[in-house]
């Protein structure tokens, strides 16, 4: 491989040892730095400067910097597979229990044996498995962006949930391993019935009477449905959604064909997620009143 074609599929990257690799001798290397046409990034790591320092190059930039051995994992591991949109300020490396220099500013190396098995190459880069890194990742961000992260990695068909109880298995006891715990329990189907309590308690609270949880109704061709908060008197029903990891297509299609049904009933049909009830707390209650006050000045 020649150099240009090298810096292009590495985001305007190389390593000293990729460039003495290819003929580069240590005072050529000097020249192009000395120049400004190299800038190192990290020692023995440098960026053409004809390339911006993205954030995926500066991921690249911190596991040449650590050699093959290292392996991105957590958010940094996250970020490579892109089942997040959030880049950290600080990379974290696997470097073995026994490996790893002492990191210069970006870096972070953990002392953790990742194996073979345990990891893969992807564009180039050694990285944890999706599923491995998916609830590390989710961890560091937080309960709210580490439920879409785990979330957005559930919606690609590699990540799936025994990964992922597997993948918490392994964390043992470690760091973050409670808010694990309750986000892949949120995974399995815990968002939509935490959601549910989650809503009963703010119409509850705001003192909102005249509602009825899990309402069967009949639906033309469709049989029995079951509204999840509904409001007979006004014909008000809201639907709660968990994660987008459980709507598939099919279910998809079906929840669609249920609300039309609903509709064409004569009801009035308000979407909740439980993302919505976590980010803006007030929201329910201010769009149920808003249906009230409409329902009955109609």
């Amino acid at each position: 491989m020649e150099l240009l074609e090298l810096l292009r599929t590495q985001n305007g990257l190389v390593s000293h040892g990729q460039a003495r690799g290819l003929g580069m001798s240590p005072a050529a290397i000097g020249r192009r730095l000395g120049a400004e046409e190299w800038i190192e990034v990290h020692p023995r790591v440098y960026r053409s400067a004809s390339h911006e320092l993205t954030p995926r190059a500066s991921l690249r930039a911190a596991a040449l910097w650590a050699g093959d051995g290292a392996t991105l994992i957590g958010a940094a591991g996250a970020a490579w597979w892109n089942l997040t949109d959030h880049h950290p300020d600080t990379v974290a490396l696997a470097v073995g229990a026994g490996g790893g220099h002492s990191p210069p500013a970006g870096i972070r190396t953990v002392r953790r044996t990742v194996g073979d098995l345990a990891r893969v190459k992807v564009d180039g880069v050694w990285v944890a498995h999706r599923a491995d890194t998916a609830p590390e990742a989710a961890v560091s961000l937080g309960l709210l962006e580490g439920a879409r992260l785990l979330d957005r990695a559930l919606q690609q068909e590699r990540v799936g949930l025994p990964a992922l109880r597997k993948a918490l298995e392994a964390m043992g006891q470690r760091h973050g391993v409670v808010l694990a715990r309750r986000l892949v329990a949120l995974a399995e189907g815990g968002a939509r019935s935490e959601a549910e309590r989650r809503a009963h308690r703010r119409l509850a609270r705001a003192r909102i009477t005249g509602w009825t949880a899990n309402l069967p109704v009949d639906l033309p061709g469709l049989g029995r449905a079951v509204l999840d908060i509904a409001f007979p008197e006004h014909r008000i029903a809201i639907e709660i959604d968990g994660w987008a990891f459980h709507r598939d297509v099919d279910r998809f299609r079906r929840d669609a064909l249920r609300q039309n049904e609903v509709v064409i009933g004569g009801w009035r049909v308000i979407r909740v997620t439980w993302y919505d009830l976590q980010e803006k707390p007030d929201y329910l209650v201010d769009v149920v009143v808003r249906a009230l006050c409409a329902s009955a000045a109609a």
